[in-house]
């Protein structure tokens, strides 16, 4: 392979074809005598990786490495930035996570490792695990350090990082202490929670959703988000294929669409919704009384805890009907399979979750 050196609009570039195609390489150089001494070091080192097998067919090893300037080198603030847009757009995250988790790290990144992100190695890496270590817990810690990773993983190909990510191993020392697990309501908690609900005299509004949410395991965005046109023929089923969260409507937690079994109880909560409200196919089936999508912070906050105070119920999360519904429906002897289908989990994190409530005993057949 024969690289040629070239000048274009006083510009010096390189030309050569590696055998796949054209490929082009401005140097950002004047056509000088100095410069053209750089640009025949330059083209000398392309025509030898080729030869020794070191060929880099991205280029990004041949161009300049100039911080700010050229987009092929930044730091590691500026990655991480690029790396949390490229995350919203694509996995359409929700504002408030972007803020809660990927924000914090671009922090840190900016006050203790804001250096060329192609000059971070294992021990940059573990002096700022180290940083984490001392002023995070265990858990947010290894969440960091996961995302950083994920971080230099993207941007291989794209920036000059180095070929080891050192992010990798490093969060394997965090171990985070293990975390109780979440109390489920129990029936008559529930039953106690939904007739509160139904007799209050502002928060009634709530009661079919709250309804919805305990006789599907939906998650609380889901509900919100669900519209009439998402209700199959006579309210037998709901497709759950959109989330609401924070006023930004996006895809399900998982990226994955499903079609949700209705019982007969929501069937005819949704009847006697759907000829009270006279709606249209793409108005909400449970709006605020504002007629926007149920915010859960304010839900939480002015409904949720109110409801459970007025029961005497200890307090949990909105979050714990879902866990409810989850757990009766596996001590009832529901499928963990087809269960994990209807709401929407991973069949191994749903097994693993819940696997103290199946019924235990013995499976094997006697010989």
């Amino acid at each position: 392979m024969k690289v040629t050196i070239e000048s274009h609009n006083g510009r010096l570039r390189l030309r050569w074809h590696d055998g796949i195609k054209r490929q082009t390489l401005a140097l950002g150089l004047p056509d000088t005598s100095p410069c053209r001494s750089l640009a025949l070091k330059k083209k000398s080192e392309i025509e030898l990786d080729f030869q020794t097998g070191h060929y880099d067919g991205t280029l990004l090893k041949y161009r300049s490495r100039i911080l700010g300037k050229n987009p092929t080198e930044i730091s590691t603030f500026e990655l991480f930035n690029r790396f949390t847009a490229y995350e919203l757009k694509s996995r359409g995250l929700a504002k408030s996570s972007i803020k809660s988790r990927y924000q914090p790290i671009s922090v840190m990144l900016k006050k203790y490792l804001n250096k060329p992100a192609h000059t971070i190695g294992k021990h940059q890496v573990e002096n700022f695990a180290a940083i984490c270590a001392e002023t995070l817990t265990g858990l947010t810690s290894k969440e960091r350090i996961r995302l950083l990773k994920n971080c230099w993983d993207w941007g291989q190909d794209k920036y000059q990082l180095t070929t080891d990510n050192s992010w990798q191993t490093i969060s394997q020392r965090f171990k985070a202490f293990p975390t109780q697990r979440v109390k489920p309501f129990t029936t008559k908690e529930l039953q106690a929670i939904l007739r509160a609900f139904n007799h209050h005299l502002y928060y009634c509004h709530y009661a079919g959703f709250v309804s919805f949410l305990m006789n599907t395991a939906c998650r609380f965005g889901e509900a919100a988000g669900l519209k009439w046109k998402h209700l199959g023929a006579e309210y037998t089923t709901a497709w759950i294929g959109e989330s609401v969260s924070r006023g930004t409507r996006r895809s399900t937690k998982t990226g994955k669409a499903r079609t949700v079994l209705l019982s007969p109880t929501t069937q005819a909560m949704l009847m006697a919704r759907f000829e009270r409200m006279q709606p249209q196919p793409d108005d909400l089936v449970f709006p605020s009384p504002k007629g926007i999508a149920i915010d859960d912070q304010n839900f939480r906050s002015r409904v949720w805890k109110s409801i459970l105070v007025g029961c005497s119920i200890e307090y949990r999360k909105p979050y714990a009907i879902r866990h409810s519904a989850i757990s009766h429906a596996l001590a009832a002897g529901a499928n963990p399979i087809a269960l994990a289908e209807q709401t929407g989990h991973d069949k191994r994190v749903l097994l693993e979750t819940y696997a103290h409530v199946i019924d235990r005993k013995y499976l094997f057949v006697e010989v």
